[in-house]
């Protein structure tokens, strides 16, 4: 194999590798912002309205939790709502239109005191994404007790260690769940950006159910009478930059092979290749 070939395989393997890390890595920063949060009985479950303002530029996207599996769905996907919706004029009128019906007779949960309804939140680090020496975020668990009692442990994604985490409650009528809002610095891109999740607890007591917050909106959450701001308390037990370095080697790995490969069969092809049985072309 001559030198030509050594440069397009070489080449092509540089530009697999590109597109694989881009295809990784490469992302839109923007804050995430969770409102609207609701109960709907008939199906026994948590609404609410996630609104990201980085990604692939979706509209407010309507999930439901329900409460007897704990899945989080999306009503309809961000393809979904663009394909049914917007294929038209007029459609963030529709789609406003279909939120609103999706909302009609479902009454809006308020925020309760985790204090007061004896729960602590505990918040431990598990483990750091680290890439040649730059963090790309770090993973979180929240246990959540009352009563001195574990309910919960949540897992869920931040940026630094030491970042403030905010927690609050939202009851749910004639249960024994609660739905807990997570509020931080989870997209760490360009600095970092708001990020809010929902989980839904049970085995929840009610001891005091005033509201504290009767509707969430879309902004960020902000520290109250009736959440926590709640810090981590332990260091990594575990990271992956090394995993990482090794998945990255073994893939520059395989798509040397692949370039060169490719190389050997263009090289093959080309109606320049050299004739062994003529020696002038050599």
């Amino acid at each position: 194999m001559n030198k030509n070939y050594i440069l397009l395989s070489f080449s092509l393997a540089t530009l697999l590798l590109l597109i694989s890390s881009e295809q990784v890595l490469a992302t839109v920063g923007g804050p995430t912002y969770l409102s609207q949060i609701a109960y709907k009985a008939s199906d026994n479950s948590v609404y609410y309205l996630e609104s990201d303002m980085g990604g692939k530029g979706c509209p407010s996207i309507i999930h439901s939790i329900s409460l007897a599996t704990n899945k989080d769905v999306e009503v309809k996907t961000c393809d979904e709502v663009f394909q049914q919706f917007f294929s038209g004029e007029s459609g963030e009128q529709k789609y406003s239109q279909f939120i609103t019906d999706t909302y009609q007779s479902l009454p809006y949960l308020g925020s309760v005191s985790l204090k007061n309804n004896n729960i602590a939140v505990r918040v431990e680090v598990l483990s750091e994404r680290i890439e040649n020496g730059e963090k790309y975020w770090t993973e979180f668990r929240a246990t959540l007790t009352q009563d001195n009692k574990e309910v919960a442990k949540l897992d869920f994604r931040g940026c630094a260690e030491d970042q403030p985490h905010i927690f609050e409650g939202y009851g749910i009528p004639n249960t024994d769940a609660m739905a807990i809002l997570i509020s931080n610095k989870g997209d760490c891109f360009e600095g970092g950006y708001v990020k809010e999740n929902l989980s839904v607890v049970k085995g929840i007591k009610y001891y005091d159910t005033n509201i504290i917050r009767s509707v969430k909106g879309n902004g960020a959450t902000e520290p109250n009478t009736g959440n926590m701001v709640v810090y981590a308390t332990a260091s990594p037990t575990s990271s992956t930059p090394q995993k990482n370095l090794d998945t990255k080697i073994i893939l520059m790995a395989a798509l040397l092979l692949v370039g060169g490969v490719l190389g050997y069969i263009v090289g093959r092809k080309s109606p320049h290749s050299p004739n062994p049985a003529n020696p002038s072309n050599l």
